[in-house]
């Protein structure tokens, strides 16, 4: 069975879930709330489904909450405000990874054409990945304007955010406020630093009882992803952070009512986690690399390989002997071919990031370069995500606010 039968399988049994614009997904969500705050975006079923449900709302406040998988909502009391308002469960981006979620939140576009497609995203200019959040060489840590790479190298789309017809702004933790990707995010809107999340949930209620009209509010959380990573989805600090979340969004769901405006706060997830088992590591002085032209990006549950002409049958037999096991390697047509990074056509610079080959988790398992910097903390992480599987793909979509809606279609 080849590698491509081998995806498909998986997608048929329901192992791997097979993104699709049958079925509605996160992009749908943020091209909804885009188009009721005035930006133009094709406007398919399930994208008019969201935006109608926006329609009259003077403030719109989309919070992204990191590693809320619908697991993690399943898990919660019934009673808990999260679940009370969760409608359903929908498709998280591919690659199912912070960095591609925030940036489709950033542009409206699908991982297919703003061609961020992983935390380690190839630069052609340097022929080496770069961490995209940290904007840097993710080989020594050095930052990238020092090697003559503008934020607009790393991410060309452009932002959607600041084309919006009402006051935007963007509420983020502190230590993230002020970097490289949030002002690229936020262009003119404005940009709020909290501490802890309850900080934000205040920040949003004086924004919005000071407002003078319409708002849209992006709200980023970094819980319950961060205590997930080490302590697994099950683990008790991952479970409070899940809580704590839910009493903050119920008190200001409340607040927002006394103040009688009309409002929503739509809540989703990048990605939910899934247990990693093996560890797997490519190691600096591996021979397998003497195919590459350029180290290995992408992601720890997918990867994209540069290698060099005349090297792929080498490079196909040798990767399929040490992780074929775990991984299907493909092709870049035969992968580009499935529209797992969106419906649409890549982008040039999608394809010029995407390399020869590209390898996708069939299992439990995840690979990275021991040459990028993390290496400890990878080793140390209970669980992840980046990867195909129903953990990782599905993330709820959550709304509350007056004449709350109670269902969508498939």
């Amino acid at each position: 069975m080849s590698d491509r039968d081998r995806l498909l399988e998986a997608f048929a049994t329901g192992t791997l879930i097979r993104p699709s614009s049958d079925h509605m997904g996160f992009q749908d969500v943020i091209r909804g709330v885009a188009h009721a705050c005035g930006v133009p975006v094709p406007l398919t079923d399930h994208v008019r489904s969201i935006a109608n449900h926006l329609t009259g709302v003077d403030h719109i406040i989309l919070l992204l909450a990191d590693g809320l998988g619908i697991e993690s909502i399943d898990a919660m009391p019934r009673t808990s405000w999260l679940r009370r308002h969760t409608l359903r469960a929908i498709h998280a981006p591919y690659p199912s990874t912070t960095t591609s979620a925030v940036t489709s939140i950033a542009t409206a576009q699908y991982p297919a054409t703003h061609a961020v497609t992983g935390w380690w995203v190839h630069i052609p200019q340097l022929q080496a990945p770069a961490t995209v959040f940290q904007h840097d060489r993710a080989t020594d840590g050095m930052p990238l304007e020092r090697l003559g790479i503008d934020i607009r190298d790393v991410c060309p789309a452009e932002p959607m955010i600041p084309t919006m017809t009402r006051d935007a702004a963007l509420v983020q933790p502190v230590d993230i406020v002020d970097s490289t990707f949030t002002a690229y995010m936020a262009g003119s809107a404005t940009r709020i630093g909290y501490g802890q999340v309850s900080g934000g949930a205040e920040v949003i209620l004086r924004r919005i009882m000071d407002a003078p009209g319409p708002t849209f509010t992006y709200w980023y959380t970094a819980s319950p992803d961060r205590e997930e990573h080490e302590h697994g989805v099950q683990g008790d600090p991952s479970l409070r952070a899940a809580e704590r979340l839910d009493r903050v969004l119920e008190r200001l769901a409340k607040d927002l009512a006394e103040l009688g405006r009309s409002h929503r706060i739509i809540v989703t997830a990048d990605h939910g986690h899934l247990v990693l088992q093996p560890h797997l590591e490519l190691e600096e002085d591996d021979p397998l690399l003497e195919d590459l032209t350029a180290p290995p990006s992408g992601d720890m549950r997918i990867q994209f390989w540069h290698v060099q002409r005349g090297r792929e049958d080498a490079f196909e037999v040798g990767f399929r002997q040490r992780f074929g096991r775990w991984f299907a390697l493909l092709p870049v047509d035969e992968f580009e071919a499935l529209q797992l990074l969106g419906p649409e056509p890549w982008s040039d610079a999608t394809r010029s990031r995407a390399g020869r080959f590209v390898s996708v988790s069939m299992g439990m398992g995840a690979l990275r370069y021991a040459g990028l910097r993390g290496q400890a903390g990878y080793r140390r992480m209970r669980s992840g995500h980046s990867g195909l599987s129903p953990s990782e793909m599905l993330v709820p979509l959550i709304i509350g606010g007056e004449e709350t809606p109670r269902g969508f279609e498939n």
